[in-house]
């Protein structure tokens, strides 16, 4: 990527430092239901935040028969996000106070009592908030789902700063294995198969007392992961979801490690390219998931620009 795009959720204050890139892509024809936000501040702040809508397991698209119900809510709910998001505000107090605004939407728009509780779409987030200083960052993370976030040092060493296993997935992939060992292998079919699992599963993450996963109406406090640290400056910082995540846990292309310094090294969307080829190259390669391929988005934080690249913003 040549230079910075700045997305449509973007915040244009000074900042002390900056030097960010991303990539962004859907699967196929459909609406991308990933967003990446970055949100700019006084004072050497800047939130990145990685978006990764769940696709619908509903029949139909009950809020944006267009775009789509995940890719509404992501959307929708960035941009309530960004008029209430603040440095003197935390993320869980921001995320709390973009759901309110969003349910007061919602209920002014829609009728709720037609709408099945697995229609309800949800969403995966993580948010690093970054406080620069002169010799180092202050780095605030806050994650629901199943974003990956690494931190890679001047040495080569990469840090997984969030290392959550869905367990779900592995519930899946147990499930489409024993479906494949009664001679089940079309995705349709296999779709079909798990939809019901999948129904029961997305209403009861609607509809929990504390969802770790970012949802219409939670019925308690969000339970989300927090870390902080401090990040010297000749780190980087990468987020992706778990669509570009494939490269290394569906299809092997490299270790977690690997894939962190890559990104490191070249263009995300290099990365990207491979990732979209591989897939072309190997529709029928038996991958243990239920879609055969997913939206892809990854963003980089880093000390400084790449050979030929322009990415700082002041």
């Amino acid at each position: 990527m040549a230079t910075l795009a700045l997305p449509t959720l973007l915040r244009t204050e000074s900042i002390k430092l900056m030097k960010i890139s991303h990539v962004s892509d859907s699967a196929g024809a459909k609406s991308n239901e990933d967003l990446v936000a970055i949100y700019l501040h006084n004072a050497g702040i800047v939130d990145i935040l990685i978006f990764d809508g769940a696709s619908s397991v509903s029949e139909k698209n009950y809020f944006d028969t267009l775009a789509g119900d995940a890719a509404w809510f992501v959307s929708a709910f960035a941009a309530r996000l960004k008029e209430v998001v603040a440095p003197g505000l935390s993320q869980h107090d921001s995320i709390k106070l973009a759901l309110a605004h969003f349910q007061r939407d919602v209920q002014a728009r829609f009728d709720l009592a037609h709408i099945p509780a697995y229609a309800y779409p949800i969403a995966a987030v993580t948010w690093a908030r970054i406080i620069e200083g002169d010799a180092s960052a202050a780095v605030q993370v806050y994650a629901l789902g199943d974003c990956k976030l690494f931190v890679s040092s001047a040495a080569g060493d990469v840090h997984d700063i969030d290392p959550y296993e869905n367990a779900q997935e592995d519930v899946l992939k147990a499930a489409i294995a024993q479906l494949k060992a009664q001679g089940i292998e079309d995705k349709a079919q296999v779709f079909a198969a798990l939809l019901p699992m999948l129904r029961e599963r997305r209403a009861f993450q609607n509809l929990r007392a504390a969802p770790g996963i970012l949802c219409m109406y939670p019925q308690g406090e969000l339970r989300a992961r927090q870390y902080a640290f401090d990040m010297d400056r000749q780190s980087y910082l990468l987020a992706m979801t778990d669509g570009f995540y494939r490269l290394v846990d569906t299809y092997g292309l490299y270790s977690k490690e690997g894939l962190v310094r890559r990104c490191r090294e070249t263009e995300l969307d290099a990365l990207l390219q491979q990732l979209r080829q591989f897939e072309r190259d190997n529709l029928a390669s038996g991958a243990q998931s239920v879609k055969k391929s997913d939206d892809a988005s990854a963003v980089r934080y880093g000390p400084r620009a790449l050979q030929g690249e322009s990415l700082d913003v002041a």
